[in-house]
């Protein structure tokens, strides 16, 4: 899944990364551009492919002809076919755990919740037309499926793990296992219903879910408390 506008799981890798960007030669940052322009070309090619086509029914090869590369060049770029459905996954563990990193201890943790849910909505912004192919494709196929629940549940883990941290325990507490469970469902009901709701933002809708939720849970205990 590629970045959408607004939030960048990038910014939490401190200034290394973007001092060795800053220290490339112009060209070499024009290179790297291109490369980024004809990877993301080609991913959209090959999504628009698998979804019309299935991705069962349709070789590298007759994806490379359609995006007019080589196979060699689809191979550097995604590793594999299913590399092209999974390439998000990096970008996606790598938001979960800046997700965690930026919420505030010092709020109670129903608000820090809510923060999280924002930071999301930021982050899928933008991505609703290639997150329809490829929910699309994966819908299609029980293996892709799998992987994506697989993928789901590793960035509910990192997202635990980074509250922890956040909040200074040891080892994720009940509260950080149950608001980071808490905020892949809302997440996954309010993806599911934005994505057909033409140009509406996705921020208000996870908090609508979120609260609709919490309504719920009247009369038990507030969310990690």
């Amino acid at each position: 899944m590629s970045t959408g506008d607004g939030f960048d799981p990038d910014q939490g890798a401190g200034s290394h990364a973007a001092g060795d960007a800053a220290a490339r030669p112009p060209h070499h940052q024009a290179r790297a551009e291109k490369r980024q322009q004809s990877r993301r070309r080609v991913e959209k090619v090959a999504l628009a492919t698998l979804a019309q086509r299935g991705f069962d029914a349709v070789t590298v090869e007759e994806i490379c002809a359609e995006a007019e590369i080589s196979p060699a060049t689809f191979y550097r770029y995604f590793g594999s076919k299913e590399g092209v459905i999974f390439r998000y996954e990096e970008d996606f563990l790598n938001a979960a755990a800046r997700l965690g990193e930026l919420v505030d201890p010092r709020v109670p943790d129903v608000d820090q919740v809510r923060d999280v849910l924002r930071r999301c909505a930021e982050f899928f912004e933008g991505q609703r037309d290639i997150r329809v192919v490829r929910d699309r494709i994966v819908m299609a196929n029980p293996v892709l499926l799998r992987r994506t629940y697989f993928v789901e549940r590793r960035f509910e883990a990192t997202l635990a793990l980074a509250l922890a941290a956040a909040r200074q325990e040891g080892e994720p507490s009940t509260s950080s296992l149950i608001d980071a469970a808490l905020s892949v469902v809302v997440l996954r009901l309010a993806l599911v219903a934005w994505r057909d709701m033409g140009d509406a933002p996705l921020e208000p809708l996870t908090q609508e879910i979120f609260e609709s939720l919490r309504a719920r849970l009247t009369g038990r205990e507030n969310l990690g408390r």
